[in-house]
């Protein structure tokens, strides 16, 4: 029987107590989304919720005829074609649960039998209903799926579920693991009489779904563990904290006009945002002395309560908030959560949400207002990116010899299989992050914390030599990179005047000492002046980073180890891959720790690797699946691309017709994204698919081993930001991270779960370009020693080999005395007239050393070299 709702109208002397979910609020907003009919069904609703201080509330609408057995004490209302409120009312409380069409609805009611509320710890608990059915169909299952259901319980509660049922019943369900289904446990169950099977159903079907503090609040509530919340007092009723799921709709309150509000300005991707757990609304509400840090695992809500914390900060009256990440592209997401959830306009216009970036061209341009086109990392001439510079810097390339007093250093790192080019950049940027530019002479015997690999200070004076030629390119051309900005800011950092009252930083593992010495001097010291939020298990760039150096002392300290997003299969892969690369850094990091996670309460597909031929199948294949993630209900889907830049991301996803992650991404409107690993960062997916996760690209084949972990970190990072499903592709040999871990993912051929639609274009992402882009030949045969060796060709290269290289293949040639052309070759013109004499004959053993010629031909076995005009001279085989 269906509950009267007419015993809902308060009176003088009984308040009613209102609640609202989290399911509630996302099938709301999505009717307000929708528009049309549907959202003048939500506005219906609307109106119920705006009049709550009225004695009959639901007095517009009218309940419905039918009753509703799946939750106990449901009140469902009709909104018109079909469409229903539904809610759970009895004397003290009404609870708001859902509201949707009748198909809508009917599903949600399904998975919801026996859903009911309660209090424990003086704070409301959702306690689940049995859930949907668990079918498995088509999953892969991992080896920690085996342990026994019956055991994810505690014994007592274990006992109590298995009470009234026989022991041959008791038996079978002990024997049911996390492979098993839906329709198994209802086979068990199917001579147990009620109302025992529903309770022993819903404790199971839950522990199947990976909802083990579902199960166990199942059997606390029977047990007497918690109070339902209709036995609750009434005078106890209002001391009630919210929930995780569930909070109380406080009339008359900011916050409850706030909420009414708000549902014009959500979009489907930031309901998430919406609830704080208990351990996030404690840090967003806490007051610090001064500066406060939060160490929390991916996934728990960092950013989440960052943007909470800096507008309840922003409503006093006074206040000036920055809210401060590293990169632009997380900097935009920050901007719109905030414009999503901030409805006041006073408090909004106290808040400013930028990238450092963007803070430091602006305070460059009060204090260099004439070189404003010097700070922007595109060149302003050529619309040229500032990798590219770099490598042309770098590479000696258009006859700028600058770099010339690298070379040495290049070749030592050469020899030992490193790629210098990119060692050497993160060796600039570490420079700059650790002291300013007039104090660079300290480098020359500083610890460098994070760099593995010792350089002696010889080198260490080349590199701040070179250092300075590439901050002099920079100016030259009107192009700056990211630590060039805060170099150059470093230079004023007297003159930085306090100008916020508070300031938060997102992800504030990847700010540096100098990064971190402007913040300090943008704020006043003062209680809760600066909030860092960060995990140092996500640190990705290699830089010094120093609190007390930067200013920046007497750090009160927070931890979240809850992981609120990842299914527990995604989040036991990727922290299995970030455990196993811990670096002794990482674990000895004097301000944020290293956390082990909680993993969050569902469980969901294993993560998969998946085989393909060639990275171009690999991309043909990803695209294809995202389509079929997306028509078969995923909101949100990116293909990440391991081994590539996000320059390189950007212009492939031009190419395709796709949208490159960046701070204007809106899931709403581009549910499909591509990415590289890093720019991940901050976001979430129901499905990520990463690509090129092979062996040599993860970990790069050329990056010193003694530092491979800062990639597992960005592996880690990007494996996180799936919510629900994710794809580790590959082709030739997997990862050996991924092979570590095969314990906990599944593995297949791509073409067993996809169909590759006829006539995609199969195309890869370019990366920066080998050769001079000017030059008339565009392959590696045609190029001098000294071009080869700065390319990827000569990885391992003895010196004494490089040396012989960049002396004898000149870019002239020159032959001994003879007759006619007959001459035998004492220098070479060119990579491919020396590797085809060396493979031919030992007439040149003698300019090369018998030694650096045996070497060589090793490197021309390697290597391809062919005549044909249409073809690549020289070029390492695929």
């Amino acid at each position: 029987m269906d509950y009267k709702p007419q015993k809902l109208v308060a009176t003088a002397t009984q308040a009613i107590s209102y609640y609202t979910t989290k399911t509630f609020d996302r099938s709301l907003s999505k009717a307000i989304r929708d528009g049309g009919q549907n959202r003048k069904k939500a506005d219906k609703v609307r109106i119920v919720l705006g009049s709550l201080r009225d004695l009959d509330p639901f007095a517009s609408i009218s309940p419905t005829n039918h009753g509703e057995t799946r939750i106990s004490n449901a009140v469902k209302y009709d909104l018109g074609d079909g469409w229903r409120l539904v809610t759970q009312q009895h004397e003290k409380a009404c609870v708001f649960l859902f509201v949707g069409d009748h198909e809508d609805v009917d599903k949600w009611l399904d998975g919801q039998k026996g859903l009911q509320f309660a209090v424990r710890d003086a704070r409301a608990v959702v306690v689940p209903g049995a859930g949907e059915e668990i079918s498995h169909r088509g999953w892969h299952r991992a080896d920690h799926h085996d342990k026994p259901l019956a055991d994810r319980l505690d014994q007592e509660a274990m006992d109590h579920a298995l009470r009234d049922v026989t022991r041959s019943v008791a038996r079978r369900l002990e024997a049911l693991d996390a492979r098993s289904s839906t329709k198994e446990l209802e086979a068990i169950l199917s001579d147990v009489p009620e109302p025992t099977r529903q309770f022993v159903y819903s404790v199971f079907n839950l522990l199947l779904a990976g909802n083990y503090d579902g199960a166990q609040d199942q059997v606390d509530l029977s047990l007497g563990r918690i109070s339902s919340l209709e036995k609750v007092d009434e005078s106890e009723l209002l001391e009630i904290k919210d929930g995780e799921d569930i909070r109380r709709l406080r009339l008359g309150s900011k916050e409850y006009e706030d909420w009414l509000t708000s549902f014009e300005k959500r979009s489907s991707w930031q309901e998430w945002f919406l609830y704080l757990h208990p351990e996030q609304e404690k840090v967003v509400q806490a007051n610090y002395p001064g500066v406060s840090q939060l160490s929390g695992v991916s996934g728990a809500g960092k950013t989440c309560v960052a943007v909470r914390r800096a507008l309840r900060l922003a409503e006093g009256e006074g206040s000036r908030v920055l809210l401060l990440t590293l990169n632009r592209s997380l900097a935009g997401l920050l901007t719109q959560l905030v414009e999503s959830s901030c409805i006041n306009e006073d408090v909004r216009g106290r808040i400013e949400v930028t990238s450092f970036f963007e803070l430091a061209q602006r305070l460059l341009h009060e204090f260099e207002p004439s070189n404003d086109l010097l700070y922007s990392d595109v060149t302003w001439k050529h619309d040229e990116h500032v990798d590219l510079i770099f490598r042309e810097y770098y590479r000696q390339w258009l006859n700028n010899s600058t770099a010339k007093v690298l070379l040495p250093l290049h070749k030592s790192l050469t020899a030992r299989g490193v790629n210098s080019e990119t060692y050497v950049r993160e060796e600039f940027d570490w420079i700059r992050s650790a002291v300013a530019l007039d104090a660079r002479k300290t480098y020359l015997d500083m610890e460098r914390k994070g760099r593995k690999f010792g350089i002696l200070s010889e080198r260490r004076a080349d590199i701040l030599q070179g250092l300075a030629g590439w901050e002099r390119k920079m100016r030259d051309i009107g192009v700056v990179d990211y630590l060039g900005l805060t170099a150059a800011l470093s230079k004023h950092l007297p003159s930085i005047k306090a100008r916020y009252t508070h300031i938060l930083v997102d992800e504030a593992q990847d700010f540096g000492t100098t990064e971190l010495s402007v913040v300090r001097q943008l704020v006043p010291v003062a209680p809760n002046d600066i909030f860092l939020c960060g995990d140092i298990a996500q640190t990705i760039l290699p830089k010094h980073r120093n609190l007390v150096e930067a200013g920046i002392t007497a750090v009160s300290r927070e931890r979240i180890q809850k992981n609120y997003r990842n299914s527990r299969e995604i989040l036991k892969a990727a922290y299995e891959v970030l455990s196993k690369n811990l670096s002794e850094d990482m674990l000895d990091s004097e301000d944020l720790e290293i956390l082990d996670p909680k993993f969050a309460n569902f469980s969901g597909h294993v993560p998969m690797a998946l085989a393909a031929e060639t990275l171009e199948e690999e991309i043909a294949y990803a695209r294809a699946y995202a389509q079929t993630s997306l028509l078969g209900g995923a909101r949100t889907v990116c293909i990440a691309f391991a081994g590539f830049s996000a320059r390189d991301v950007k212009a492939f996803a031009a190419r395709c017709g796709a949208t490159a992650l960046d701070g204007a991404y809106d899931p709403s409107s581009d549910p499909l994204v591509f990415c590289d690993l890093e720019q991940t960062k901050g976001y979430e997916f129901d499905v990520l698919i990463i690509l090129n996760c092979r062996d040599g690209v993860l970990p790069p084949h050329d990056a010193p081993e003694e530092e491979a972990y800062r990639a597992s970190c960005k592996l880690y990072v990007a494996m996180t930001r799936a919510k629900r499903e994710l794809v580790l592709s590959f082709h030739d040999k997997a990862s050996p991270w991924i092979e570590e871990v095969s314990e906990t993912i599944g593995a297949d051929f791509w073409k067993e779960v996809e169909v590759l639609p006829e006539g995609i274009d199969q195309l890869v992402p370019e990366c920066l370009p080998e050769i001079e882009p000017d030059k008339e030949y565009d392959d590696l045969g045609k190029s001098t020693g000294l071009q080869f060796v700065y390319s990827n060709a000569a990885l391992k290269l003895s010196l004494e080999a490089q040396d012989k290289l960049i002396e004898l293949v000149d870019g002239k040639g020159l032959r001994s005395a003879g007759i006619g052309m007959g001459g035998r070759r004492l220098r070479w013109q060119n990579m491919q007239t020396a590797l085809a004499d060396l493979r031919e004959s030992r007439r040149s053993d003698n300019q090369f050393g018998p030694v650096v010629a045996t070497e060589i031909r090793a490197l021309a076995a390697r290597l391809v070299i062919s005549n044909e005009a249409d073809r690549p001279i020289l070029s390492l085989p695929s």
